[in-house]
């Protein structure tokens, strides 16, 4: 593949997500959207009807067999990704795949060996990492705009209808609070805060293992916190924030995809300076992630250093210890 060469993608799976991967996709000029899969066919062929895609497949082998395309979007629920990225990179396709990228961290760091001994691109869909506020921010942070980091919050939550995505409720798809929105949140403070030393966590798990809400504290060797919360059974506005010693970023809602943030700096007595920065969003705003993936692979590169496979691994880690603290929570309040 040369560097003017447009990276042939297909979408796999065909509710929301895949129509929002489509749109953006197409507003990258180094890309070419060429194939939906869907277990049904009678979806797959109305999907690429509608989104005027040349090929639909039912039958996720072919797809992958396919020498018409050169990278998937996974976009199908949680408990799917790591069986249906593994046929994909041992085909010899590079895989971006939706948050999480797997159940485990032992699963994605299966991924990313196989990866590259195949010499393919794998990531996880990261996007709010790419956003053009999230990486000026990483900026300013190292810059030392606000000081050493000292205390991160952020939360994520709406309440799901029992009758809503089966995605939220079946614990067989990786259900609940923590792998749908806290992925989010989790990200946000292992970007910011560096090495973590110690978890804990409170909140509500359903007997089959499906979490509800969460209050995440994250302690640092540094000595800075985190604190974190996710629900899908409470409204939590998709805000966050970051304090360090001289200063502060309030980044704007969405969390997952800030339309920018607010720098306040300054030392007291003195009044703090506020800077209001905004940035446009492209799309449903993936379009950022995608360009960058794009040059990657187009690169030959087998992962990107913005979101690498053990970055991502880290937080499924850390998500695998709050899943069994809530848990054990959960069962010493059952006990008699």
């Amino acid at each position: 593949m040369t560097q003017h060469t447009p990276v042939r993608w297909a979408v796999v799976g065909s509710g929301g997500i895949a129509r929002r991967t489509v749109g953006d996709l197409r507003l990258c000029e180094d890309a070419q959207v060429v194939a939906i899969c869907s277990r049904s066919r009678e979806r797959a062929e109305a999907f690429a009807q509608a989104h005027g895609l040349p090929l639909a497949f039912d039958d996720f082998a072919r797809l992958c067999a396919s020498d018409q395309v050169d990278a998937l979007y996974i976009g199908t629920p949680h408990a799917t990704h790591f069986a249906l990225a593994s046929q994909a990179l041992r085909a010899g396709k590079h895989v971006l795949c939706e948050k999480p990228m797997t159940m485990t961290a032992d699963e994605t760091r299966e991924l990313g060996r196989l990866a590259r001994a195949q010499g393919v691109f794998l990531m996880e869909a990261m996007w709010m990492k790419f956003s053009p506020a999230m990486r000026r921010a990483a900026e300013l942070v190292d810059a030392g705009a606000i000081g050493e980091p000292r205390l991160l919050q952020a939360g994520l939550g709406y309440p799901v209808p029992p009758d809503g995505p089966a995605r939220f409720w079946d614990p067989a798809l990786g259900g609940g609070a923590l792998y749908d929105m806290g992925v989010y949140t989790i990200t946000l403070a292992q970007m910011f805060l560096g090495e973590l030393a110690e978890i804990s966590v409170t909140g509500t798990m359903r007997p089959d293992g499906v979490d509800l809400e969460q209050a995440i504290t994250l302690r640092y060797t540094s000595g800075a916190l985190a604190q974190l919360a996710t629900s899908i059974t409470t409204l939590i506005p998709p805000r966050g924030w970051l304090g360090g010693r001289r200063g502060a970023i309030d980044f704007k809602e969405p969390l997952f995809s800030p339309a920018g943030f607010k720098l306040v700096t300054g030392q007291p007595p003195a009044p703090p300076t506020v800077e209001d920065l905004d940035f446009p969003r492209e799309g449903a705003g993936y379009v950022p992630m995608f360009r960058a993936v794009n040059a990657a692979i187009r690169e030959g590169a087998t992962g990107h250093p913005l979101h690498p496979v053990e970055a991502t691994a880290e937080v499924l880690s850390i998500m695998q210890t709050i899943q069994a603290e809530l848990a054990a929570e959960r069962d010493a309040r059952a006990a008699p």
